[in-house]
């Protein structure tokens, strides 16, 4: 049975016996932990590392990290769109995911091989004599930031969204369950973190920051297997397309409807469309705000209308 539009990851009906609950859930939590091991040491000690081994200025270290951080919310929204619209939530996180593994797999290499990173130098002595990074090492650096951070933005929006839709929140038990899901998922997030930050800053602080880079590009190949092992498992919401499409149907019908005379009831403009005089038809409540579009509403000649009440 399919519910609420959900259906397993070939695109057929799930079976509740099979797919979704709590053991589809764990899945989700478990590479969530995993996942923080890498993503909260590295927001706060990416700025030793540029200064320390790129030989940046601390304020412009700073500020890298700072946009990094923005870029990633950013393209969390451009992962969100693609997954309600054109691509299920776990293929999203397994498309774009790897990317997160790519960018920390080139961090570490730059950190590896000498060629990619500038020489060593004593940057509290004296910063000026320290050469900063320039050129194609910068622009490897920056290529590997953000590659990883378009990853990264994929996984955080839809592994929550993914870890909620395998619960049914018409289901009294599953509801209470998904309640449960989200707060183990926001202590997931602190248990990832408190131990990326006891493991992790270790070994990038003390055995070097190529093997502490290597073992983030691990864990997060790690993460990503954990996800691709609930496949069978999970419960997997339609795309309903773009809502941008939608939204624009709505303004093309109420453009060419502006001339027309918008009827007292939107009901009325209901029941002409669907040439029932029952008066039972469901429509959105009129509001004052951007009135003009309920002209979407009635129905001229052939011309159909857009599904939408302001």
């Amino acid at each position: 049975m399919t519910i609420g539009g959900s259906v397993d990851w070939r695109g057929n009906p799930i079976d509740r016996e099979v797919h979704g609950g709590v053991r589809a859930a764990w899945f989700m939590y478990v590479a969530n932990v995993v996942m923080n091991m890498v993503i909260v040491p590295n927001l706060l000690n990416l700025v030793t590392y540029l200064h320390g081994t790129m030989h940046m200025g601390v304020s412009g270290s700073a500020t890298t990290v700072t946009n990094l951080v923005g870029a990633t919310c950013g393209f969390a929204l451009i992962g969100a769109f693609l997954s309600d619209s054109y691509i299920m939530r776990s293929r999203t996180i397994l498309v774009f995911g790897p990317l997160m593994f790519l960018g920390y797999g080139l961090l570490a290499l730059q950190a590896y091989l000498p060629s990619l990173h500038p020489a060593p130098c004593n940057i509290e002595a004296d910063l000026s004599r320290c050469k900063e990074v320039h050129g194609r090492n910068a622009t490897l650096l920056y290529a590997a930031l953000y590659i990883s951070a378009f990853g990264d933005g994929c996984i955080r929006t839809c592994m929550p969204s993914l870890g909620a839709d395998q619960f049914d929140r018409q289901d009294p038990t599953e509801s209470r369950q998904q309640s449960s899901f989200f707060n183990w998922y926001t202590f997931g997030i602190s248990l990832g973190g408190f131990i990326g930050l006891i493991l992790i800053v270790w070994l990038e602080n003390y055995k070097g920051w190529d093997i502490g880079l290597g073992a983030c590009a691990i864990l997060v190949l790690f993460g990503l297997l954990l996800v691709a092992a609930g496949l069978p498992f999970y419960r997997n919401q339609v795309p309903e397309g773009s809502p941008l499409t939608r939204i624009l149907q709505v303004l093309v019908v109420a453009l060419r409807n502006r001339n027309l005379e918008l009827p007292e009831k939107l009901e009325e403009a209901e029941e002409c469309r669907t040439g029932t005089g029952t008066g039972s038809a469901q429509v959105v409540p009129q509001r004052k705000s951007l009135k003009f579009l309920d002209k979407a509403y009635i129905h001229h000649g052939k011309m159909g209308i857009g599904q939408f009440a302001a």
